[in-house]
Order: structure tokens, then sequence, then C-alpha cells
């Protein structure tokens, strides 16, 4: 595969995972603030998972762009930053329509 198809498929996989991601950690977040006790194990269970699989995908995609040239970087963390916010859009369709 060359440069170009690996670049899309990592950022079609980046953006699909995200968007599952944010959807099942959301619905858990909410789930869990309308139960009878708050806060709650599994409100605190969840936030504490959200934190460290955020800071683990960071990581992976900082060192993902550092692999790339100076000129390239801007180019690759700007379709980054494009996914994330097309991925929050897709996620705030979803919760509306569910």
């Amino acid at each position: 595969m060359t440069k170009i198809n690996n670049r899309i498929l990592y950022l079609s996989g980046y953006g699909i995972a995200l968007i599952l991601f944010l959807y099942f950690a959301l619905n858990g977040l909410i789930a869990s603030v309308l139960s009878d006790s708050f806060p709650n194990v599994k409100f605190m269970l969840i936030l504490a998972l959200i934190n460290i699989v955020a800071w683990t995908v960071g990581l992976g995609i900082r060192r993902y762009i550092n692999r790339f040239a100076n000129d390239q970087r801007k180019q690759v963390k700007k379709t980054f930053l494009g996914m994330t916010v097309l991925s929050w859009i897709v996620v705030l369709i979803l919760f509306s329509i569910t």
C-alpha cells in the first residue's frame, strides 16, 4: 500500500473508532447520571475509562504525527482535527436521532 492509502486508512479508522468511543462513553455517562444515586461507582469508573482511553489515543496520534516531516506534519494535524470535529458532529446527530 502506498503512503496515501495508509494515511486514509488510519484517518478513517480513527474517525470510526472516535465515533464509537464518544457515543458509548457519553451514553454510559448519561445512563449513570440518571440512576437513583449520584455520583455512583459506575459514573466514576466510566469517567476514569474515558480519561485513560482519551490519553492513550492522544499519545498514539502524537506518535503517528511525529513520524512525518515538518511540512507534512501540519497537514496531518489539520486532517486529524477535521476528523475529530466531524466525529463530534456525527455523535451529536446520533444522539438527536435516538
